[in-house]
């Protein structure tokens, strides 16, 4: 099954997915790495600088669609 379609994945906030569950370990480890970013950015910046967030987002989205659970 791939990761956005698993029950746990929430495609408004994918950095919360368990990414080291997936099955392909280069996938994990970029998805984790681009997790720790966004929570670096919504952590440290304000609001209207969070210009990385959406990026990285979309980027753990596609992830989601070729990585398997």
């Amino acid at each position: 099954m791939k990761v956005n379609e698993s029950t746990s994945f929430n495609e408004e906030y994918p950095e919360r997915f368990g990414w080291g569950r997936i099955d392909s370990i280069i996938y994990s480890n970029l998805a984790g790495t681009i997790s720790n970013h966004v929570e670096h950015e919504i952590r440290n910046k304000l609001p209207e600088d969070r210009v990385l967030t959406p990026g990285l987002r979309k980027s753990l989205l596609l992830i989601a669609e070729k990585a398997e659970v």
